[in-house]
């Protein structure tokens, strides 16, 4: 090859790079596959160190190009969840989330770690029976550790479970087209306001009937969400995908990722033992993110999250 040209093939995978980064959207959702890229974007950053690599070897200002472009449009799409612009001050509401795992081994050890993160909202997901069982009916190990810290629970909807320092207006309801969540008015300090506790169906990459049904339910909260006429709303659950989603997006176009607006970083809860996506999240209306941690693993397959929240108006 021409010393012109050298370097060439490392520029063009560069951009090819960063033409995914910036596009990944456009890219046909075929079996899923749309959706799977959306949700492991970040990773694609793993190729700027191997392109380094490359242009190091072949020596030239052409390969430098194909460095260059992919980090700056990672750096563009992802630097800002390093960025802190929340600021600083006490906070009116810490939410912690959990995947428990009907598979959990330790429902004891996980329902101790979850007490102990001081929560002033508390949502479990895959809980392994009913938060508030009929008459007769034997709560679980991690309900009856839960239930001393939390004068105020969810009945209902099995599977998903929210437990309140303060207390509910009425009853909660569902949501419609969302089979495992529950929307309710919690009568906080700052105000009332609207959570929606969820955990939106699992997405399977190849099964299209599987990703239909979670992409509805994606579109079916986001209706409710844009109907909803509260000052202060809270989404929070397992929606099992990323934030970079396309399917999220209609969530948030009208709610902010409080992972992303505490400049924490990119904060992946799921799997457990080595975290690789983030499907566990907070997002809100009428709040500012102060803080948002990943939690120490459990005895689930899901890391816990936990969400420093301040109301806007205070």
């Amino acid at each position: 090859m021409s010393p012109r040209f050298r370097g060439g093939l490392t520029a063009v995978a560069g951009v090819l790079v960063a033409l995914v980064l910036a596009g990944h959207r456009q890219v046909p959702n075929w079996r899923g596959l749309g959706n799977t890229l959306d949700s492991g974007l970040p990773w694609l950053g793993l190729a700027v160190p191997a392109l380094a690599l490359a242009a190091l070897a072949r020596w030239s200002w052409l390969a430098l190009t194909g460095v260059v472009i992919p980090a700056v449009m990672w750096a563009a799409i992802f630097g800002p969840a390093f960025v802190r612009t929340a600021g600083a001050g006490p906070r009116d509401l810490r939410v912690v989330h959990q995947n428990v795992s009907y598979a959990n081994g330790d429902l004891v050890a996980t329902a101790r770690a979850l007490r102990a993160a001081d929560a002033d909202i508390l949502v479990a997901a895959e809980i392994p029976d009913d938060p508030a069982p009929a008459d007769g009916a034997v709560d679980s190990a991690f309900v009856r550790e839960i239930n001393p810290g939390y004068p105020h629970r969810f009945p209902g909807n099995p599977g998903v479970a929210v437990w309140s320092r303060y207390p509910f207006e009425g009853l909660p309801r569902p949501v419609p087209g969302v089979l495992r969540a529950q929307q309710a008015i919690i009568d906080t300090p700052q105000g009332p306001v609207s959570l929606y506790a969820v955990h939106l169906a699992s997405f399977r990459p190849y099964r299209p009937s599987v990703i239909a049904n979670r992409n509805a339910e994606v579109e079916a909260l986001a209706r409710a969400v844009r109907a909803d006429p509260s000052p202060r709303i809270i989404v929070v659950g397992d929606l099992n995908t990323a934030t970079t989603d396309r399917e999220l997006s209609r969530l948030t176009a009208l709610l902010s990722p409080v992972s992303e607006q505490a400049g924490t970083g990119l904060q992946f809860t799921w799997p457990d033992a080595w975290p690789a996506v983030r499907l566990d999240h907070v997002l809100t209306r009428g709040f500012t993110g102060l803080d948002s941690r990943v939690l120490p693993g459990s005895g689930s397959d899901h890391r816990a999250i936990l969400a420093d929240l301040r109301g806007s108006a205070r």
